[in-house]
């Protein structure tokens, strides 16, 4: 009876092991998953971008925001003509991304995506800048969120970055912002 009992507590140890093995690697699959789209969508956005921006086409970066960030952005048409004038003179070489990160929300089964990417983009003047970009991928909420809703253009490589660089806009901020090193915020 002893032996019975002893075998049964380690078959039911085993197969508790395995259950939750296999539940860690469903969850890595999944997480893989959300990465590998994540990164997918990112890239599409950043190519829509960086054409829009290599082809002065101030109408496809209008585009590619949001209704809701068309909206609530003050002088959006006067932001995306700061931003293809900061490219005037140069042209875009390549581009070196990070990778992509992500905000999800599942609020009673309404799921909410925002992707958020960084690009180092070295330019034909020997230089080089990083541009940030935020959207939203999906809203089950509110479909005029979908779409771009900020940018972030510094005119200056991450190692000329200024120490007392506060760090741009919140993540959130709707909005296209543009710093230099003569224009920046500070801490």
């Amino acid at each position: 009876m002893r032996k019975l009992t002893c075998a049964l507590l380690c078959l039911l140890m085993i197969l508790s092991t395995a259950f939750c093995l296999a539940g860690c690697k469903s969850r890595e699959q999944r997480l893989n998953e959300e990465t590998a789209y994540e990164e997918t969508q990112m890239k599409a956005v950043r190519e829509k971008v960086i054409r829009c921006i290599k082809k002065d086409d101030k109408e496809g970066l209008k585009k590619l925001f949001s209704k809701s960030a068309q909206k609530d952005i003050e002088d959006l048409d006067g932001k995306i003509d700061e931003l293809l004038e900061a490219f005037k003179g140069k042209s875009i070489v390549s581009v070196k991304s990070e990778s992509a990160g992500s905000s999800r929300t599942n609020d009673y089964g309404k799921k909410s995506i925002i992707i958020y990417g960084d690009y180092t983009l070295k330019l034909s003047t020997k230089g080089k800048c990083t541009i940030f970009i935020s959207f939203c991928d999906k809203n089950d909420e509110n479909s005029d969120d979908k779409g771009v809703f900020q940018m972030e253009l510094r005119m200056f490589s991450k190692e000329e970055t200024p120490k007392d660089f506060s760090g741009g806009a919140y993540q959130d901020d709707h909005g296209i912002f543009i710093y230099t090193l003569q224009n920046y915020p500070k801490k």
